[in-house]
């Protein structure tokens, strides 16, 4: 990894370093040191017929995105087979175990404590997808940090986990770019964000530089630092560059800006 004093950290998936914790392989990119102080980062390998079922993530608020394998995942007393950009969501005081099935599954966690008398939600989504666009920002325009150069090739994002549908801290937001399409440069003033390509080749935007992104990669972005997506258009571009990922505390700015309540529901 390589940290920026004044933006964040750079993530390199084939840099990560990974250690052995309850059978499993675990890297931790984003925390209290790299100077995180919202939102820690999980990267977990699960070998073939393994658990991971940390008793940390049960005081937590969670969400988890699935980037290789398949198996099931249970939240509570419920549960659901995942696969390769399947989401989830563990709110504070809930189980959370995924288990893989015949293959290594790798998977992303987001999870962050719930600040004391914040709202929760009263029947939040706990399984999900990448691809439910049933809430979602088309053609962001950006929080006004930098213009759009071209207003007709601006990505969409999906959020599958965010308020209107109970989460209470954190949020998943999936960016879809199409070749030359660019989810526009903006910040999050009191929010921290972590970002990973989770397929196709790309480029985030981080402070002052676009950076080439393959999936598993990523950024750290600090509060108020700003950040973007795009797929830059040519012979080699991705039919779909797809980034994942979500500010916490969650922005209500962007569900505002999708003509959505920001209001935990």
């Amino acid at each position: 990894m390589a940290q920026h004093a004044d933006f964040g950290v750079i993530i390199r998936r084939k840099e990560l370093d990974f250690a052995e914790e309850d059978g499993c392989q675990v890297s931790r990119p984003v925390g209290p040191h790299v100077g995180a102080e919202f939102v820690s980062v999980d990267i977990v390998r699960i070998p073939p017929g393994a658990s991971w079922k940390p008793d940390l993530y049960t005081v937590e608020e969670t969400t988890a995105i699935v980037f290789e394998g398949r198996g099931s995942a249970q939240i509570g007393s419920e549960s659901a087979e995942v696969s390769k950009g399947s989401t989830a969501y563990s709110p504070t005081n809930h189980t959370l175990c995924f288990t893989a099935a015949d293959e290594e599954m790798t998977v992303y966690f987001w999870r962050a404590p719930l600040p004391e008398g914040a709202p929760r939600g009263s029947a939040p989504t706990l399984f999900n997808t990448v691809h439910d666009d049933s809430a979602a920002i088309h053609k962001f325009a950006g929080t006004g940090e930098i213009v759009p150069v071209d207003q007709e090739r601006r990505a969409f994002m999906n959020f599958p986990h965010w308020p209107g549908n109970g989460c209470a801290h954190l949020c998943i937001n999936t960016g879809m770019a199409a070749p030359g399409h660019t989810f526009n440069i903006h910040g999050h003033p009191g929010a921290e964000d972590a970002l990973f390509a989770l397929d196709g080749r790309g480029q985030f935007f981080l402070g002052d530089e676009w950076l080439d992104m393959e999936p598993g990669d990523g950024v750290y972005a600090r509060s108020g630092v700003l950040h973007g997506t795009r797929n830059p258009d040519g012979p080699d571009a991705a039919p779909l560059f797809i980034s994942v990922g979500g500010p916490v505390p969650y922005d209500a700015s962007l569900y505002v800006a999708a003509g959505l309540s920001p209001e935990v529901v």
